[in-house]
């Protein structure tokens, strides 16, 4: 976490890249890369409006949803990365690959003198966004400077919920988020004959974007190993997160999480 920012002071923040956005812009026309951008915009928007207590920030392919009161909060934790990960889920359900980091510390958001320009800057973004180039999968990474004060709040509840496959935790100590979490809590109903089909009618809408997000990703990483790609950069991206995937669901889960999205079950 920054030093120079008292827990009072700083404000968790994700920092979200939409990914493949340059060729979007020379391939695609102004309505589709509108709709593209505007879907992304409602699943940010509608955790705003759920939650009162984040605000967006686009620009270009970039989104940064940030706690808007400063101060640490143990909500703060758990609302920013439950939302990043369901809107990443939507996203990818949308067919909109995305990578992200959340962070915390010093982030100042605020008018300009004439009261018409947005003015933004803070460590916690810097460190978020250099977080996230560095990264070659689709998914949201979770700092040290965002987890660390919930581990000193209440020791071993990060390894906790790593058991319970929220996350995974990195040998640097960056936690790599589950954004299909959704899919193991209807696991286990789905079995039992609880869950009616088909599945697209639940009026949840996290547990259709699980499915369908967890789809996407697999089909395009079948898409590159069609072609033998597994070395550029964009199908580096696919194949590495399907070997996230294949680990933090476990086998069962990944074969359950693919035959949800057939016909007749979706």
């Amino acid at each position: 976490m920054n030093k120079n920012v008292s827990l009072d002071q700083g404000r968790y923040l994700l920092f979200l890249d939409i990914l493949g956005f340059s060729e979007l812009v020379e391939t695609k026309s102004t309505q589709e890369i509108y709709a593209v951008i505007d879907n992304a915009l409602k699943e940010f928007g509608r955790w705003e409006e759920l939650n009162g207590l984040f605000k967006t920030i686009y620009f270009s392919d970039t989104f940064i949803f940030y706690q808007e009161p400063k101060g640490y909060g143990r909500w703060a934790f758990l609302d920013v990365y439950a939302i990043g990960g369901m809107v990443l889920s939507a996203l990818l359900a949308a067919g909109i690959p995305a990578r992200g980091a959340i962070s915390f510390g010093e982030f100042e958001v605020n008018l300009d003198a004439t009261g018409r320009h947005q003015v933004y800057f803070g460590k916690a973004l810097i460190e978020a966004y250099k977080a996230e180039q560095r990264e070659k999968w689709i998914g949201i990474t979770i700092l040290p400077s965002a987890w660390k004060p919930y581990e000193a709040a209440e020791p071993g509840i990060i390894d906790a919920f790593s058991g319970e496959k929220v996350w995974s935790k990195r040998d640097d100590d960056v936690l790599l988020l589950n954004p299909f979490i959704k899919l193991r809590g209807w696991y286990m109903p789905a079995l039992m004959g609880e869950v009616n089909k088909p599945y697209s009618k639940w009026d949840a809408p996290e547990f259709p974007n699980d499915i369908l997000g967890f789809k996407f990703i697999r089909e395009q990483a079948a898409h590159y190993a069609a072609k033998n790609d597994f070395t550029s950069a964009a199908a580096i991206k696919y194949h590495t997160t399907i070997r996230f995937l294949e680990n933090i669901l476990g086998e069962q889960l990944y074969k359950w999480g693919t035959e949800a999205s057939l016909p007749g079950n979706f």
